[in-house]
């Protein structure tokens, strides 16, 4: 059994992205795109808005399924 002695620590760029193999271009667009999706979730969550009411507040359809 390895001891926490034994490990090896290998420190991230601080652009998990890129550290997981994703070209620049595509880290890039990835980083806007989760960016984009937290201020979306954000926005969701202080407005109280359920699944449905959030997807007809925002023009798209939403799963047929409970929330």
């Amino acid at each position: 059994m390895k001891s926490a002695t034994d490990s090896t620590v290998t420190w991230g760029s601080g652009d998990v992205f890129a550290d997981l193999g994703f070209s620049p271009t595509q880290s890039r667009s990835l980083h806007i795109r989760s960016q984009m999706m937290t201020a979306l979730c954000r926005f969701i969550e202080t407005e109280g808005l359920t699944q449905a009411a959030a997807a007809k507040r925002l023009k798209v359809s939403h799963p047929a399924f409970p929330t």
